[in-house]
């Protein structure tokens, strides 16, 4: 089937095809990479590159870590097409640069900090606001959260926690405290990197919901200097309502391309494109150099991410020996999202058994902070798939029905996962995702 979509594109089924033949044995997981997620890394990066030319950009920063393999397929592209931009990787994680940044924006923080996510608790909010386990109990004691500490509180409930955490002053104290205690390291760091330089520069992140940039921004802009910052996402669903610096998406944009959105996976997609160290938590000055501080846990899925990256490596520099005698990037009839869109609605949004069985078992979290790793195809009972039918779910999520909702990650591998009445429960999937995006456009 990919192969057949790759047609209209040949270059990237000649690309697949020869590398192919230096490498007997692939796995399947290997195999969907060459010939899904490599073309669609390739686009992307594409885009970037053309995109940062037109605006004449001198530096784009890479985003760990969803920014890795992003990062490994434009160096060699600037380096083989004689681009003359400069690509840098940078470490840094939503919670590293939150914590330093929470003391700048006051109670505002609260809307970095109360969330929705997967089995959201009120721990979970705690660790995120970057309390350590007795600031943290204190809080839930006085706000009347201990008995219920560690249990999965509801979406509606998490964003409650705003006005009940907003009462607090306790909770402010602790939280600008350890803000201030992360915010020379922090900003010892982006200066060190380059962020503050007075050049014009570009993120490269996958997106989701603009907000690394806008804290980024923040960061710098408290130190006197003015970024001239622009972001580039794979795609975005939402943006900051106070927009710092431009917010441009290749695949999908806010208020556009809902259909893309509804076949889509955002968490899968950061689950393959990512690195193998951990998240970085902290920056700490070494001698005269300051060092991120990474998780001491590895990715729980090395072992995959190390042979994606080996592959998207050799695809490149395959990919170059044949586009050298091309200006690819200013062929605008080359670029076609459509195979894009083709390729990862078949790979997201009706996955076979056999993907599901590929890529459904990585391990995933969606929090701040990476606790609580389960599969990014969650093993879902038949009551939580019955709850996942397009009126029951709109009726619990409104309050209107009693229920629970237990998410996934990709609720279409878990769909497929559980195996009973696919077809149907994948339409309610993608009839509830429309009557979300749908609700979002017109609000």
């Amino acid at each position: 089937m990919y192969k057949k979509i790759l047609e209209k594109e040949p270059i990237y089924l000649q690309v697949a095809r020869k590398y192919e033949k230096l490498h007997k044995n692939m796995t399947t997981s290997e195999e969907t990479y060459l010939y899904v997620y490599a073309p669609v890394m390739v686009e992307f990066i594409q885009w970037i590159l053309n995109t940062a030319i037109n605006e004449r950009r001198q530096r784009l920063y890479f985003l760990s870590r969803d920014g890795y393999q992003m990062y490994l397929a434009a160096k060699r592209l600037t380096k083989e097409l004689d681009i003359p931009i400069e690509c840098r990787y940078i470490n840094v994680s939503r919670y590293a640069l939150r914590v330093p940044e929470y003391h700048l924006i006051g109670e505002k923080c609260l809307d970095r900090i109360c969330l929705g996510g997967i089995d959201v608790t009120f721990e979970k909010v705690m660790k995120r606001a970057g309390l350590n386990e007795e600031e943290a109990y204190h809080i839930a004691t006085v706000c009347e959260y201990d008995k219920k500490y560690k249990e999965v509180l509801s979406y509606p409930e998490v964003v409650g926690l705003k006005e009940v955490l907003g009462k607090q002053k306790d909770f402010f104290d602790y939280v600008y405290k350890h803000s201030r205690e992360a915010y020379d390291a922090a900003i010892g760091y982006l200066t060190q990197e380059g962020m503050c330089d007075s050049i014009d520069y570009a993120i490269v992140d996958s997106g989701w919901t603009g907000t690394m940039q806008q804290t980024l921004y923040n960061l710098i802009e408290s130190t006197g200097k003015r970024p001239h910052m622009q972001g580039y996402y794979f795609g975005l669903y939402d943006i900051p309502k106070e927009e710092n610096g431009l917010y441009l998406s290749y695949y999908f944009e806010p208020k556009k391309d809902i259909r893309r959105k509804v076949n889509f996976s955002n968490c899968l997609f950061e689950a393959v494109y990512t690195s193998p160290e951990g998240m970085t938590l902290r920056y700490k000055k070494i001698g005269d150099k300051y060092r991120p501080e990474y998780d001491s846990s590895q990715n729980p899925n090395k072992e995959m991410v190390e042979k994606h990256i080996k592959l998207i490596t050799e695809y490149i520099d395959l990919y170059c020996d044949m586009i050298k005698e091309c200006d690819i990037l200013n062929k605008s009839s080359y670029r076609k999202k459509s195979i894009v869109e083709e390729l990862l609605k078949n790979m997201m949004g009706t996955p076979s058994k056999k993907e599901l069985e590929t890529y459904g078992y990585i391990l995933f979290s969606d929090d701040v902070l990476e606790g609580s790793l389960q599969n990014v195809a969650a093993e879902l009972t038949d009551e939580d798939i019955k709850n996942q039918r397009f009126l029951r779910k709109a009726m619990i999520m409104l309050g209107l029905k009693k229920g629970i909702i237990h998410e996934s990650a990709w609720i279409e591998g878990s769909i497929v996962r559980n195996g009973k009445k696919v077809k149907s429960y994948l339409r309610h999937a993608r009839m509830y995702k429309y009557f979300v995006y749908l609700k979002k456009r017109f609000r």
